[in-house]
């Protein structure tokens, strides 16, 4: 296998890399990269080996915290993006990453492979919509009648609030407010960004507005990649959800953009998982592989995470009427 080389310039050095179709994508993350350096620096690292990719982060945290059972704290080197998104952090063939992994010293987790790696496990799903509509009325015909009622419930919440898109630059202490709402319930975040993301990286920012009083109940962040449109981030307050039931209005707008906006497919990331598949999206398995450079060690790993693999929810819900969709 080639030597593996540190990238200190992420920009050059990857233009000057021909990668393969499978690799389409990176090039849009770069922007991203290089504002997390800036605003969450968490010694970012890049990696390449011929043409494969590898971005990790050093992060310490409890690696049993989702199964709030006793703290296990420990420094990490983390193969992913340095941000709570469910894109993986390498690029390349499988074989050669894992061998670069299993070279390096300490402990390492890689999260949200496309694949499952020898020794690796399940992970949190993520939920995918695969956009066939013209219309978003089309998709409200497709749909069984179950799964158009609760839309239409939510949607008779419209009346109360006031869905607008703004500028980066008008993200104010209101709107980060409600991303710090969702993070404090949040089971097992892997950090908090500060405020200049969201003032700083140029995606799609809608807000959720209460009618009467001007007050903002909500709002998603939103970025379109190669046809892809991806949930980035979003807020709200759990005790407005009844009222204006928030998080569905959240999700149905969503759909909208990317109906609007006609993309390929929408990228609605991991957690809430019922609420998301039954709005018609799918459930794309995600994986992790942890490995330590102790033996000892590594073999308690490969014993205990077994354990805490992610469980795939249960129920399969027919959204639509027909599978096929003109």
């Amino acid at each position: 296998m080639s030597k593996s080389k540190l990238i200190s310039n992420l920009n050059d050095q990857l233009k000057a890399v021909s990668f393969s179709k499978s690799f389409e994508g990176i090039n849009e993350l770069i922007p991203l990269l290089e504002l997390l350096e800036t605003i969450n620096p968490c010694n970012q690292e890049y990696e390449l080996i011929d043409d494969n990719v590898i971005i990790s982060y050093s992060l310490k945290l409890n690696l049993l915290n989702f199964k709030n059972i006793f703290p296990l704290r420990a420094k990490v080197q983390i193969i992913g993006l340095p941000v709570s998104v469910c894109e993986k952090g390498y690029w390349g063939h499988a074989n050669v990453i894992q061998d670069v992994i299993q070279q390096k010293k300490g402990l390492k987790v890689l999260l949200n492979g496309d694949t499952p790696f020898k020794g690796g496990w399940k992970t949190l799903s993520t939920f995918v919509f695969e956009n066939k509509y013209s219309t978003f009325n089309k998709y409200l015909e497709a749909l069984r009648s179950p799964y158009r009622r609760r839309i239409n419930q939510a949607l008779k919440h419209r009346d109360k609030i006031e869905i607008r898109k703004f500028e980066n630059k008008d993200f104010n202490k209101k709107h980060y407010r409600l991303y710090l709402s969702i993070m404090e319930r949040a089971e097992n975040p892997l950090e908090i960004l500060p405020m200049e993301f969201f003032t700083s990286y140029e995606a799609d920012l809608y807000e959720f507005v209460d009618v009467k009083g001007n007050d903002v109940i909500a709002f998603v962040q939103l970025k379109e990649i190669n046809s892809k449109l991806y949930f980035f981030f979003g807020g709200f307050r759990k005790e407005d959800n009844e009222y204006y039931d928030i998080y569905y209005n959240m999700l149905i707008k969503i759909i909208e953009v990317g109906i609007e906006k006609q993309v390929e497919s929408i990228e609605f990331g991991q957690t809430a998982e019922e609420s998301k598949l039954k709005i018609g999206c799918k459930e794309k398995y995600k994986y992790l592989y942890i490995h330590h450079s102790n033996p000892v060690l590594n073999f308690f790993i490969e014993h205990l995470v077994p354990f805490l693999s992610y469980k795939s929810y249960p129920v399969k819900h027919h959204v639509f009427k027909h599978s096929n969709v003109d």
